[in-house]
């Protein structure tokens, strides 16, 4: 992957030749596999942003020719589409509590001689009582 290819500074532009899964690529500086052994690429045939083995892919990886270059603007709208879509594998969801809100309490138990206390202290005036009317 050579220097004159890259179009853009952290891209770089080249065909990846795989028999019949051969597709142009984009390989994004910005994208880190945390491996030196792998490597992220866009691969169009499939546009969805792929991790490769360096060992295998690089030897098949070669620069646009003048032709295959023409399509480069289909090329960036379709990594664009697949760079927002992109969920890298070692990112993991936080599950942080949102500032500001209300902490719960444990309620208050109570014992059932602590009920019978305040029923047997209702006196029957007080109680409830409900009435058809004829």
């Amino acid at each position: 992957m050579s220097g004159s290819s890259k179009i853009k500074s952290s891209l770089w532009y080249g065909y990846l030749e795989a028999g019949d899964r051969s597709s142009p690529v984009i390989r994004d500086e910005r994208l880190d596999t945390g491996s030196v052994r792998t490597v992220f690429l866009f691969n169009l045939a499939r546009r969805e942003i792929l991790e490769y083995s360096r060992e295998i892919v690089e030897p098949k990886l070669r620069e646009l020719k003048s032709g295959e270059a023409k399509s480069l603007k289909n090329l960036d709208a379709a990594y664009a589409e697949a760079r927002r879509n992109f969920k890298d594998r070692r990112a993991r969801t936080l599950n942080i509590p949102e500032q500001g809100g209300a902490t719960r309490r444990a309620a208050e138990s109570r014992s059932d001689d602590d009920i019978e206390d305040v029923v047997e202290e209702e006196s029957a005036d007080d109680a409830w009582v409900d009435v058809e009317d004829e």
